[in-house]
């Protein structure tokens, strides 16, 4: 079994994230496990006024879960708002963002797995 857990591993603040705006602080719980088609599970935190930039992946695909806070996706231009319990997945050749808007942290897991060819 392959565990990644927040209390036991160190984090990182970074900023403009996929050209996005403002800081975030980012975990990764897992990273590029061999055999496994996931490449990443992250916890993010998006600061108050911060966005993950519109981008897209090619060949693979992300699932979002909001764990708090209330945020904007944004997927293939369709703005959607999101908060605790919400799942979005996006699918590769899909362009996606996420803004927090709101007065509080918006903190998300976010898993990216390849996908089958």
């Amino acid at each position: 079994m392959i565990l990644g857990t927040p209390d036991t591993i160190p984090g990182e603040q970074d900023s403009e994230s996929h050209g996005g705006k403002g800081e975030y602080f980012v975990r990764t719980l897992l990273d590029k496990v061999p055999g496994s088609a996931f490449k990443y599970v992250r916890d993010l935190t998006l600061y108050p006024g911060s966005s993950i930039g519109e981008h897209l992946h090619s060949g693979d695909e992300e699932i979002y879960f909001i764990i708090s806070g209330t945020g904007v996706m944004v997927v293939d231009g369709e703005e959607c708002v999101v908060g605790p319990g919400s799942a979005i997945l996006t699918q590769s050749g899909s362009r996606h963002g996420l803004r927090n808007e709101g007065a509080e942290d918006l903190r998300i897991f976010v898993a990216c797995a390849k996908i089958a060819s």
